[in-house]
């Protein structure tokens, strides 16, 4: 079997996902191609070109006063997609690495509909969550207000998740999802040597800065060394700053949150207001119940007062070992360490005998319905 998987070349979560899930397909004798601009190609249209262009020029601009805060969309020409399509038929599966909302805008990714005219392997999603289990985006992807219009569990043929769990149940009718988990330990993600307890403070988001005074106010009191992300980074820059530091305080509620992988592969801390801002790290809860769940011991919950904070800073910081803290990690979420090669092997197999085709699709939509809000 070869597997083509469509990602992105930008600094984001998309691509570790896409290069992590060729190493599983590797590791269960399946060959995966990466296709950097794949995701590019499915946006194609001629409107979409012309908007990306001016959309470049204007960030560009943008980015001479704002340090380059804005990102690039990638263009592609006609040609491109013709060739890149036409070698798509050599593949008999393809993955689609892209997360809500964009996966399922009836804008975004619009080459989706049309490549199934012309070829007839399944076009399966793989993102950090599963729709059936995200509440109101089911609803929101499809206003025409905000998004324009999308689709819900009929755009794919199958879905592949790192994670399912959130505070909303699953409904009880069977579900065309797989739940592998991840493999993002490149590489760039290891406890250094000698390492010691200092604190990566998560980028600041518009609306949280009460929280972040208070992280602020906490570590100050404590004389614990603290950083800051600003600007932009690439991924191997913000992994080195994962390494270098022992704990990793988020600014805001997280869907899933790659950091909060990435950094406990690095044997960090995670520190949290509140439970509810981690809703796909939930264990020992039941997908079929609401609410919240626990988290893992490398999870570090504050309730948001200071007193209580600072307090846990000082037990992290004197009784810190990145050692125990991975090992945690490794027996807590096994899924998210180095992925679920059960999961992947059994959806590969469906494929493979014919139980998952490229019309597979048709069959969810009567899914929707049951999606609580």
């Amino acid at each position: 079997m070869k597997v083509a998987i469509l990602t992105n070349n930008q600094s984001s979560f998309i691509q570790p996902m896409a290069f992590g899930l060729k190493r599983m397909l590797a590791r269960i004798g399946v060959e995966g191609q990466v296709f950097p601009l794949g995701l590019a190609m499915l946006d194609y249209s001629a409107f979409n070109r012309v908007q990306t262009g001016f959309n470049n020029m204007f960030k560009s601009t943008l980015s001479l006063t704002h340090g380059g805060r804005y990102q690039r969309r990638q263009n592609v020409s006609w040609s491109e997609v013709k060739q890149f399509e036409g070698c798509l038929d050599k593949f008999d599966l393809i993955v689609v690495v892209s997360n809500i909302p964009d996966a399922f805008i009836a804008k975004r990714l619009n080459r989706i509909e049309k490549i199934r005219n012309k070829l007839t392997v399944p076009i399966v999603s793989y993102q950090n969550y599963y729709l059936g289990t995200r509440g109101r985006w089911s609803s929101l992807i499809k206003d025409t207000v905000n998004y324009g219009g999308g689709f819900g569990l009929e755009r794919y043929d199958w879905y592949l998740s790192a994670s399912m769990v959130s505070e909303y149940p699953l409904s009880k009718q069977p579900h065309p999802c797989s739940l592998i988990g991840h493999d993002l330990k490149d590489a760039n993600l290891f406890i250094p040597q000698g390492k010691r307890f200092k604190v990566l403070l998560d980028f600041n988001r518009k609306g949280f800065e009460a929280f972040r005074q208070l992280q602020i106010r906490a570590l100050q009191e404590t004389n614990t060394e603290y950083v800051q992300l600003t600007g932009r980074y690439s991924i191997s820059e913000i992994r080195r700053m994962y390494r270098d530091c022992g704990a990793f305080f988020t600014s805001f509620r997280e869907s899933f949150g790659l950091p909060l992988v990435e950094n406990q592969l690095c044997g960090n801390y995670i520190f949290l207001p509140y439970r509810s801002w981690a809703p796909s790290h939930y264990i020992n809860k039941s997908l079929f119940e609401s609410g919240q769940g626990d988290l893992g011991r490398n999870f570090i919950i504050y309730d948001n007062e200071l007193c209580k904070l600072k307090a846990l800073i000082r037990q992290c910081r004197e009784n810190y070992y990145p050692e125990q803290n991975l090992a945690n990690f490794q027996a807590e979420y096994p899924a998210l360490y180095k992925g679920d090669l059960t999961q992947l092997r059994a959806f590969v197999n469906k494929v493979e005998v014919g139980a998952i085709t490229g019309q597979s699709h048709r069959l969810h939509g009567a899914l929707n319905s049951g999606i609580v809000y």
